[in-house]
């Protein structure tokens, strides 16, 4: 369990690097480009998709089993072997991604990620139920079948507004660079911020103890679906929004998304806080009954991601992803020495502490920086998420009466 964890944490960061590198600065410049161009702005980011993919590739070949030595789990070096293919294979996924985005087409993007987990999903339910045995070689194997089915989904369903130029031109890939190279920055050390207390916990105490602190770390994760899922809808609005309403109509976009998220993600942290070891019980067994102190602590951080999701979003949409970079980067230092020095001295326990710590420090520098550039007020992210109760209580009410 311990290794896939790791094999997962790996893998993941690279697929945000990638998204980071194209995805955003591919919206924003499509929501400003004139439509004459959409095509030369697609091949552009085709063309940096397949160079990434391919360095990717060859960094897996390189460094996999360095890897596999430093957390001292020799399955490893396959695993990214392996994965060094699977990152050719998702091309096409991540790219047409990008276009269902900036076309807000996220029916599409639904059903193209769920072919991909969803199937993987199955293959370890079934394994569950006993079908078969699975191991880790063949669950990654399952992982790149998936994607080809993803890929082969994506396609489908947004070959319609495909529009490739016929040439490569150096200005898109320029400004698309331009733009990445800091929501590349600021994805994977926003990730690395994320999973930095369990690869820390790998190398410093084992594998065993990641295995614990990922359970903790998948029901946290879990809850904050609806704050990363927002993000992924909002940025595209966002990037046109700046164009036509400025810096209040972001402001106000803030405020409100953040509330509404809140008021969903609130009712969850207090039933975890009620039923943990009943929780822990039901998702990892009664095997894993030490990560319900980690879930105690790292459940209170669901409360303040929200916050950390939107600001990124905010500042990327209003042509400031250097600021986002540099935040997030700093903070990740923070985050770094918090661990290093808590787990060496309090062990698993001091991960949670340490990464809870910091992302408090986080939420209040957020917010004084958000004050000072748009004028933001979070008593009214207070306020919104008070009025979303209000609105939901009324139209369920009204839903009742109206079937009564």
């Amino acid at each position: 369990m311990g290794s896939w964890v790791l094999f997962t944490i790996v893998t993941s960061m690279l697929e945000v690097a990638r998204i980071g590198f194209i995805k955003y600065g591919f919206i924003k410049l499509r929501a400003e480009a004139k439509p004459e161009d959409h095509g030369k702005l697609l091949t552009a980011s085709l063309t940096l998709n397949v160079i990434f993919a391919l360095v990717v590739s060859a960094g897996m070949l390189l460094f996999g089993g360095f890897l596999a030595e430093t957390w001292k789990s020799p399955q490893l070096k396959a695993m990214f072997y392996l994965y060094s293919v699977t990152s050719i294979i998702l091309v096409p996924f991540f790219q047409f991604e990008f276009l269902q985005h900036a076309l807000l087409d996220f029916k599409s993007v639904f059903f193209t990620y769920f072919v991909r987990n969803g199937f993987l999903f199955l293959a370890i339910l079934f394994s569950y139920f006993g079908f078969y045995q699975l191991d880790l070689f063949f669950l990654v194997i399952i992982n790149l079948s998936c994607a080809v089915l993803a890929s082969l989904s994506s396609y489908l369903l947004v070959r319609k507004p495909l529009h490739f130029s016929s040439s490569i031109e150096g200005i898109w890939i320029w400004k698309l660079i331009h733009f990445g190279k800091y929501t590349m920055g600021t994805n994977l050390v926003a990730t690395l911020f994320g999973s930095v207390d369990q690869l820390m916990l790998g190398s410093l105490v084992s594998t065993a103890s990641v295995a614990t602190y990922n359970v903790a770390s998948r029901i946290t994760n879990l809850i904050n679906v609806p704050s990363m899922s927002l993000s992924a809808i909002i940025f595209p609005h966002s990037a046109r929004l700046i164009n036509t309403e400025g810096k209040a109509g972001i402001k106000a976009l803030y405020e409100k998304s953040v509330g509404a998220i809140l008021a969903i993600v609130f009712p969850m942290v207090v039933i975890v806080l009620l039923f943990p070891g009943l929780i822990i019980s039901i998702i990892a067994g009664v095997g894993y009954a030490d990560s319900v102190a980690i879930l105690q602590i790292t459940i209170f951080i669901s409360c303040f991601l929200p916050f950390a999701y939107q600001f990124g979003v905010t500042l990327d949409s209003i042509g400031y992803p250097n600021i986002n970079f540099y935040f997030t980067g700093s903070f990740f230092i923070i985050n770094l020495s918090l661990n290093y020095f808590l787990i060496s001295k309090f062990g698993i326990v001091g991960a949670a502490y340490g990464t809870l710590s910091t992302t408090i420090f986080g939420f209040i520098a957020m917010q004084v920086l958000l004050k000072y550039m748009l004028g933001v007020n979070v008593l009214n992210v207070f306020r919104s998420m008070f009025n979303f109760y209000v609105t939901s209580f009324k139209s369920a009410k009204g839903l009742i009466g109206v079937r009564i």
